[in-house]
């Protein structure tokens, strides 16, 4: 049973309802994931929990926080309390919610980073939507990419392949720790 429409009541965790309500109520996710196919899916851990996965999907048109891992996930992430916090805050359009994430991806201080961890192939992440989302993000999120050496689509292209091969994170194999990958 879902409590608020947001997580199961067995599993109540003030974090994990406001990166539920996040993804359900802000503004910008809500746009961002109207743009992807309902397949789009994510497995999501929380530094806090270790080894307890959970997963994005939508439900009726709405993101949803539910417990267990994906299937077939797109991205793999690890959220901390403070990244969470750090989301929350943000304003403005999905160019402004896209380029916080990447930063939180890229950030050194494991109180801030979001670990994360492509999954799925190129041709998969365009077909659900990933990438016209990323076009749809506008010049803000352009220019991010632009400065980490993401110019072209074949650019993208590479930094996916990359990013996929990597292997799985610690915090994945119920590991924890710090690293945020």
């Amino acid at each position: 049973m879902l409590r608020n429409g947001l997580v199961a009541s067995e599993t109540r965790d003030e974090s994990t309802d406001r990166l539920a309500r996040l993804f359900l109520e802000h503004p910008a996710w809500v746009a961002a994931a109207r743009r992807l196919t309902p397949e789009a899916t994510s497995t999501v851990y929380f530094s806090h929990r270790h080894g307890e996965p959970w997963r994005l999907e939508q439900h009726d048109g709405h993101t949803r926080l539910v417990r267990g891992a994906a299937t077939d996930p797109d991205f793999v992430f690890r959220f901390t309390q403070t990244s969470i916090a750090r989301l929350e805050s943000v304003r403005g359009g999905i160019g402004h919610f896209a380029v916080e994430l990447f930063t939180l991806i890229t950030e050194d201080d494991p109180e801030l980073r979001v670990g994360f961890r492509i999954v799925a192939g190129f041709p998969r992440l365009v077909r659900r939507g990933y990438l016209g989302l990323l076009v749809v993000s506008g010049p803000r999120v352009l220019a991010y990419g632009a400065s980490h050496g993401i110019r072209t689509l074949g650019a993208l292209r590479r930094f996916v392949a990359q990013r996929r091969a990597r292997a799985l994170e610690a915090w994945e194999v119920g590991g924890g720790g710090d690293a945020g990958g």
